[in-house]
This record gives C-alpha cells, sequence and structure tokens, in this order.
C-alpha cells in the first residue's frame, strides 16, 4: 500500500507539493504543542513553588 501511493505521489508533483506542505504544517503544529506543553509544566512547577 505505502508503495503504490508512494509512486503515485511520485507521478504527481503537485500531489506531492500538497502532501510535503501538509507534513510540514503537521510537524510545525506539533513541534508547538509540544513546546507549550513543556512550558506549561514548567509554569506549573513554579505556581506550586510560590503558593507554598
Amino acid at each position: 500500500m505505502l508503495t503504490s501511493s508512494w509512486s503515485a505521489l511520485m507521478a504527481d508533483p503537485r500531489a506531492l507539493m500538497e502532501t510535503l506542505i501538509i507534513v510540514g504544517f503537521v510537524a510545525f503544529a506539533t513541534v508547538g504543542f509540544l513546546a507549550g506543553l513543556r512550558e506549561m509544566a514548567s509554569d506549573l512547577r513554579r505556581f506550586r513553588r510560590a503558593k507554598v
């Protein structure tokens, strides 16, 4: 299945470009989401220390 999908993408440059754009957006959003989670966790740790 993956090889047939890959050959179909290689045959159509526009589909390949759209796929790369979507993968780029998803990767960028994932990195931002994980960075936000990390920042939120550090803020919660600081908040707990300050509250006590």
